[in-house]
Order: C-alpha cells, then structure tokens, then sequence
C-alpha cells in the first residue's frame, strides 16, 4: 500500500493529538484502513463522508462522525477517557485519510470525492486542515483531468493490428521407418525364392514377372502402410489444436485491442461533435425550447441537467469551461454573485417546480449534510425550503456564487449521482 500522504500531513501538522505516541499512530492508522475497507464499495457513502469531513463545523452527534468514532474506540481504547465528546478533529482527519486512500486507488471514487468536495468546499468554513483538504482537489483533480483526457483523445497514428506469424511449437514427430525384414521377406518371395534352397524360379519371365509384380507390390505397399501409419499415431491432434487455438486466440486480442482503439477515436468525435451542437443551437433537450426564451434564473440549472445527459461520466475541466462560457454567451454579461439562498429561491416557485419537477429527480441523501443539487431537488419537489439551506447542507447561508457557479456544481453533482445509480445497478 502506498503512503498516506494526508495521514501523514495531519501527523506533521500535529492535528491527530498524537504527540510522540508510535502506538496512538498504530491505532490511527488502523482506523483507516477500516474505515476505507467499510466505504469501498459504498459509492454512496462516500459521497456522503466526503462532506462530513469537509466541515469543520459539523455537529459531534452527525451520524458519520458517531460512527467514526465507534471505528476509531475498537483500536484506541483510552479514547472517550480523553475525550468526553467525539473528538471532531482527529475524526475528520481519519475520515479525509481515509477517502484519500480509496481515491488514489480507484478511479471512479476519485471522481466521486472530487466531484463532492470541489463544489461544496467553496463553501464551508476550513480550519489548520485547509493545505490537506487542498492537496485532495489538487491531486485528485489532476486524476480525473488526465483519465478524462485520455478518454476524449483521438489516435494521432492508424490503428494497426499486431499478428504474429504461425508457427507449429512443440510440435514432436515420429521418424517414418520402415521394416526392412519384412520388406525383404516379401521381395523373397515375390521373386520366388526358396528359403530352404535359395534358388528362384524356373519357369521363366513369362510366368515369374506377373507374380513378382503382384506380391512383391503387396509387400511394399504394406510395409509403407504400417511405416505411415506408426508415423501418424506419433502426431498429437492436442498439440496442434493448442498451437491453433493459440494463434487464433492472439489474432482475437490484437483485434480487439485495434477495434477498442478505434471505436475509442469514434467516441471522443462523438462527443466533441455533440458539444459543439449543444453550444452552436442554445437549445433545451429537457425543456424542448431554446435557452434565450428560459429565465436567467433556472438558465443555470437547466443547462447543467441538458449537458449532463451528453456527458460521460469522466470529462475534462474544459467542458466546466464550455458551460460557463455559454452560458454567459446567452446573458450577454458577466452575472452578480448572489447569497446561495438567492439563487435557490426561484425554484421554490409553483411555476417552476412543476417544470422542473420531472427532470431533477430526487438524488441519494446524506441526512444533515448532503449536496447543495440534492438540496435544491428536494427544493423542486416541495419537500425543502431554500432558507433551510445551511442546516441540510452545512453550507453558510452568507456564502455568494454566481448563476455560472452554480451551473457547473449542479453538473458535477449530477455526474456523480449517475456514477452511483450505475454502481448500484442490479447486474445483468
């Protein structure tokens, strides 16, 4: 396993408590690991950690962080002896720990804890853990930038197909051999001669050339029979099947490896091309008009979900670009930050809730703490307020963004609600 790097960022730093204790760092590190075995195939509670951990703020009776604590209790024994309440600090520290260790392991955790934390840690409020929280965006924000990249590259060279030549390996043959006693056996006697005397026939030609043709083409052709036949019973059929099978299976792969190639080409066309459709026509696929005829103040929202259906789930940073730009290309300038309240009103209306209702479905909940997209659905499907916000999401009430800000954190929590409803998904 590879060095925890934000493990050892909270040691050096000295927020983990730990003074000089190898036995408290033993009992650490042992949380850890639990704690990322517990989450690696919860793509859902990742997310949802992810924000526990952010938030310096967060309640010592949250959900996430008992169970963090009941974690950290099984390896530090002495820990509610020191600490009468759950100790936030050091159970954030194992929690960011933690999600670093499954995020530089697996590529799609990485963009969930990315996705998660590059929105809402705009947001909230960092404590001496601020350079950690930044070496997670900056790390895990390159992964998902050069995964995304390599999958929207195109081939710069054709793609070729490498077959080896076939060859017969391990083949072993029999030596053809034929019994030179029974052959001259035969000639013998083809020729008439007789053991006991060792003379031939007297008869002449006209009577001893027909028999010797006869028997003597007889005895040859049986000790050629047998030669061939002894030479054939030494040929292994399994061996040349496994030596066909073997070429045919290495001409299957390189094929295969040639066709992903190409078809992978073929998709980051695709996926070019229909980004510049959606950019060139400004038109709504959810709403079914073009966006100057939508208010400015669910432009946002609705473009993210428009764009989110375009997209795989790994996308390079210039397609928040792509979103920002057009986006500002409709409203003609650049927009004003407004408090997060704000910008979540509108949707509280009867009008747009209708609208949009059926097309921002209600997203996987994380309790206290969950993303401002699922805040905002529930906001859309009448089951929140939007000036419930800080006590759903963590989030600061005061906290400013712009409508294009907004758009691109919607875009990122939609890609990662899909990545999760895909790993949930029933097997087929």
């Amino acid at each position: 396993m590879e060095r925890n790097e934000v493990f050892f960022d909270y040691l050096r730093a000295k927020l983990f408590e730990v003074e000089d204790n190898d036995n408290r760092v033993e009992q650490l590190t042992n949380s850890v690991n639990d704690l990322a075995e517990m989450l690696v195939d919860k793509l859902h509670e990742v997310r949802c950690y992810t924000l526990a951990a952010l938030d310096a703020d967060i309640p010592v009776n949250n959900p996430l962080i008992v169970a963090t604590n009941e974690i950290v209790k099984k390896h530090w024994k002495g820990l509610e002896g020191k600490y009468p309440e759950p100790p936030r600090g050091i159970l954030r520290g194992v929690m960011l720990s933690a999600l670093y260790q499954l995020g530089t392991t697996d590529d799609e955790l990485c963009r969930i804890i990315y996705y998660t934390a590059s929105g809402h840690s705009q947001f909230v409020r960092f404590g001496n853990e601020e350079p950690v929280v930044d070496r997670i965006l900056s790390e895990f924000g390159k992964n998902v930038e050069d995964e995304a990249v390599k999958e929207w590259s195109l081939t710069s060279t054709p793609a070729t197909s490498k077959i080896d030549t076939f060859k017969l390996k391990g083949l072993k043959l029999g030596a053809v051999e034929v019994d030179s006693d029974t052959l001259k056996d035969s000639l013998n006697k083809a020729a008439g001669i007789e053991p006991k005397t060792n003379h031939g026939p007297q008869h002449g030609p006209q009577y001893w050339g027909p028999h010797f043709a006869s028997t003597a083409s007889a005895g040859i052709t049986k000790a050629i029979e047998t030669a061939v036949k002894s030479f054939g019973e030494s040929i292994s059929m399994k061996a040349v099947e496994d030596e066909i099978n073997k070429f045919f299976s290495s001409v299957r792969t390189s094929l295969n490896t040639t066709l992903k190639d190409s078809f992978q080409s073929l998709l980051a066309v695709e996926q070019r091309s229909k980004l510049l459709w959606w950019k060139e026509t400004l038109f709504s696929t959810t709403l079914r008009k073009g966006y100057r005829e939508i208010d400015v103040a669910v432009l946002p929202v609705v473009m993210a979900i428009d764009l989110a259906k375009l997209l795989p789930n790994a996308t390079p940073v210039s397609v928040d670009y792509l979103l920002t730009d057009t986006y500002l290309a409709i409203v003609g300038t650049k927009p004003q930050k407004h408090t997060l309240i704000e910008l979540l009103e509108p949707f509280g209306e009867e009008q747009w809730q209708k609208i949009l209702a059926p097309h921002l479905s209600m997203m996987t909940d994380c309790g206290e703490r969950t993303t401002l997209t699922a805040f905002l659905a529930q906001v859309v499907h009448n089951q929140r307020q939007p000036k419930k916000l800080a006590i759903y999401t963590g989030l600061r009430a005061e906290s400013q963004a712009s409508p294009d800000q907004l758009a691109v954190i919607v875009l990122h929590d939609l890609l990662t609600e899909r990545l999760i409803k895909e790993a949930n998904a029933p097997q087929v």
